[in-house]
């Protein structure tokens, strides 16, 4: 049997599967239920872009808010499932990073850890920045994303917030696919620097060199490899452009936290000159204005806003070795995300970091706004939280918080407790289905698909149902480079 045949036949056996009536066409509702129970929601851009054809009875979007219920025949469920990187076909199939029940399992944890945190109120917002300061503190969401666009969130997911230091391993990760490794750290060190992200005492070797780049100086220093022919407007647009490929949306900009940034920056701006004096920060030396202008650039990468859920498929393009969730696009070389990890984990939680990496052991990165976004590379995946009370270091309370617990909950350390017992990964699938009677499991899965499906219209609407064979695109987006293996949590 040729691939092409063996591909019909699966998708045959798929839209069998859907079609519990026999009678040749299955909803669109419950299509989108069985690809959110596997992690893939109705709002991801494939999944948006494979139904971008199919209409309902008066020719509005099926997936526009106020459609009508639609039913799609085997011919246009098939070019909806080979649409793209057939996102579709390899859900319903069980081909993506995560097992469908994997995944659940780590999102009811996400869900356990999101209620017991809920309440906690320790900690106190950024002061230093006035637009910091005023932020609402009890805001808390949690999101996770795979490598192949996988996603769960709760909470505050999905309110915005200025991404901060959080922005210092994309930068790193921008400097070293332009000018590679050797040139990068001619301007910036990898070792820790002992003291807080913005120590001017500590935060330069003796030769003027910033420690890392995961302090304010380093971040300069990186940012200013970033684009340097181009004009300040010029080299913006390009880290946007970034953002976007690893997101799948672009960022917004706060305005108003880069002019609060850039009002209150005075040390950031000596640290800038410091470097400059010292010939170790890339710019033009005829330029007296430089060090400033260097300055006032990293507020405004800084001041980039995103939210829980589009930070966490940055941190998925981490996890899988550089290649975006969304586009299945490489936009950095695994060497380049092998060496921002590597000082993620020993520099990525301000002057907390060697404590994070005894008690986490995982890759991670903070920011003054709230923000923790933790990479595991392990299953491919990252895990962000938003959370504006900070510790005495500068990092979220519950965000260090929930890696911890998740860390400990599915054995994620990588150096504790080898060949122990590993609490629930050991029984992972098995537990639930043991501990759960058939009502409750039918309670969890309506569940589930409430949660995948909320606004999405459902057979039981008013109005006739649209049967569909409009022929559906067919052209693939760029090819995943790397293979996505199932993995236990």
């Amino acid at each position: 049997m040729t691939e092409l045949a063996e591909l019909a036949e699966t998708r045959l056996r798929l839209f069998a599967e859907l079609d519990k009536d026999g009678d040749g066409r299955v909803w669109l509702w419950d299509l989108l239920a069985r690809l959110g129970q596997a992690g893939i929601l109705p709002e991801d851009p494939r999944v948006l872009a494979a139904l971008e054809g199919v209409r309902d009875s008066s020719g509005r979007p099926a997936m526009a808010p106020g459609a009508r219920p639609v039913q799609i025949d085997v011919h246009a469920f098939a070019g909806i499932a080979q649409y793209g990187d057939r996102i579709v076909e390899r859900a319903l199939s069980g081909e993506l990073t995560v097992p469908a029940d994997e995944f659940r399992e780590f999102a009811r944890g996400v869900e356990a850890a999101y209620d017991e945190l809920l309440a906690n109120a320790d900690g106190h917002v950024a002061d230093y920045i006035p637009t910091l300061r005023d932020a609402d503190p009890d805001k808390f969401g949690i999101a996770i994303c795979t490598a192949d666009g996988q996603l769960f969130s709760i909470g505050d997911a999905k309110a915005g917030f200025s991404v901060q230091s959080t922005s210092k391993p994309f930068n790193y990760a921008m400097a070293l696919e332009e000018f590679g490794a050797e040139e990068v750290h001619r301007w910036v060190g990898q070792e820790q620097s002992g003291g807080t992200f913005n120590d001017p005492r500590l935060s330069l070797d003796h030769d003027g060199k910033p420690q890392n780049p995961m302090i304010n100086a380093g971040a300069m220093a990186t940012l200013a490899l970033v684009e340097p022919g181009l004009s300040e407007d010029g080299r913006q647009v390009a880290i946007d452009h970034t953002w976007t490929r690893m997101m799948g949306a672009e960022p917004g900009h706060d305005h108003a936290t880069f002019l609060a940034e850039r009002d209150t920056g005075h040390g950031n701006r000596g640290l800038a000159g410091l470097m400059a004096a010292k010939g170790m920060l890339r710019v033009d030396p005829r330029d007296r204005d430089a060090p400033q202008k260097a300055a006032e650039f990293y507020f405004g990468v800084c001041s980039m806003q995103v939210d829980a859920e589009r930070l966490a498929a940055a941190g998925a393009t981490l996890a899988s070795g550089g290649i975006a969730p969304y586009s299945g696009e490489r936009v950095f070389g695994q060497e380049t995300v092998g060496r921002v990890l590597s000082v993620m984990g020993h520099s990525g939680m301000y002057n907390d970091s060697g404590r994070f990496s005894e008690q986490v052991g995982l890759p991670a990165k903070s920011g003054v706004s709230g923000n923790v976004m933790m990479v595991v590379p392990s299953k491919q995946l990252a895990v962000v939280v938003f959370s504006p009370r900070l510790d005495e270091a500068g990092n979220s309370v519950r965000g260090v918080e929930v890696c911890r617990r998740l860390v400990n909950e599915f054995g994620l350390h990588p150096y504790k407790g080898l060949g122990a017992d590993r609490g629930r990964v050991a029984g992972a699938v098995s537990r639930p289905a043991a501990g759960l009677g058939p009502a409750d499991r039918k309670a969890e899965t309506a569940g589930a698909m409430q949660h995948a499906l909320d606004g999405v219209s459902g057979p039981v609407a008013s109005g006739p149902a649209t049967s569909t064979t409009a022929t559906q695109s067919t052209t693939p987006s760029t090819e995943r480079t790397t293979s996505r293996p199932g993995h236990q949590l």
